[in-house]
């Protein structure tokens, strides 16, 4: 049973670095949406900034463009980080299942060998039980 157990093994450390990058590009999407979030702080406290001096209105507009194109650079960010989240995820679901199929054939298999150990003890239990009422047959 050793190449099962190795096999599971290896399935069971593949699991756990899908798992653990799975982590990382969550951890990654958080921060981007943390800080996109943080680009529209921003944006309202310029504009309130804006509204309440001349001056400052006048480079708002400036601003505003730049501001825009953060955002949809933002915005980017997080739909990549989405997309590999997801297909990170998906990895996890395959290497899960990989891992379920070995495990439970190595179950079924040591079923199987349980089952076929416990019939030869039976044979033999029977083969002992038919001598021995031969041997008290042939006594009477």
């Amino acid at each position: 049973m050793r190449p099962f157990d190795t096999l599971i093994r290896l399935a069971e450390q593949a699991l756990d670095e899908k798992r653990k990058a799975l982590s990382q590009l969550e951890a990654g999407l958080e921060r981007a949406r943390v800080a996109r979030a943080a680009l529209d702080v921003e944006l309202a406290a310029e504009q309130k900034a804006a509204a309440g001096s001349m001056e400052a209105g006048r480079l708002y507009g400036a601003y505003a463009q730049a501001m825009l194109a953060r955002r949809r650079q933002a915005d980017r960010l997080v739909d990549d980080v989405e997309m590999a989240v997801e297909a990170a995820r998906e990895e996890v679901r395959t290497a899960f299942a990989e891992l379920k199929r070995y495990e439970i054939t190595h179950d079924a298999r040591l079923a199987k060998l349980a089952a076929e150990e416990a019939r030869k003890e039976q044979a033999v239990a029977d083969e002992t039980a038919q001598n021995l009422k031969r041997r008290e047959n042939d006594r009477l």
